[in-house]
């Protein structure tokens, strides 16, 4: 998780989208605008270009790992500028990484920690 972030803020998606199962699917966090499920290397690697077309220097800082099986939960607070405006925008969220034989096959974007922890207790998965 740790390279792919890394991957992630050096904006190389090519590193990036190879870490990801061909049949992937990246949930938005539902309170987003236009809420969406980007499926796929190309529904991912258009979301990423689509957010490096907008934002400039984007950093995403994990504060934590927290593995629970086949899942791992990454707090992380994100730093970009607008392109464009040049206006600064930081954000903390929770994504959750599924992943099946070292490809991750499913990303959930959170508000909160215990939000996404409570989503997955109820699927079963303990903390």
């Amino acid at each position: 998780m740790r390279r792919q972030l890394e991957a992630l803020n050096r904006a190389d998606f090519s590193e990036a989208l190879g870490r990801f199962a061909s049949s992937v699917e990246w949930w938005d966090r539902a309170d987003e605008l236009n809420p969406t499920v980007h499926r796929g290397h190309d529904g991912v690697g258009a979301m990423l270009a689509d957010f490096a077309e907008h934002f400039a220097k984007l950093q995403i800082e994990a504060t934590e790992f927290i593995v629970l099986g086949d899942c791992v939960v990454v707090p992380v607070h994100l730093v970009a500028r607008g392109r464009a405006s040049g206006v600064p925008i930081e954000e903390d969220e929770v994504h959750v990484y599924r992943l099946d034989d070292g490809k991750i096959t499913e990303v959930r974007e959170y508000n909160t920690k215990s939000e996404a922890l409570e989503a997955l207790a109820l699927e079963g998965y303990v903390y």
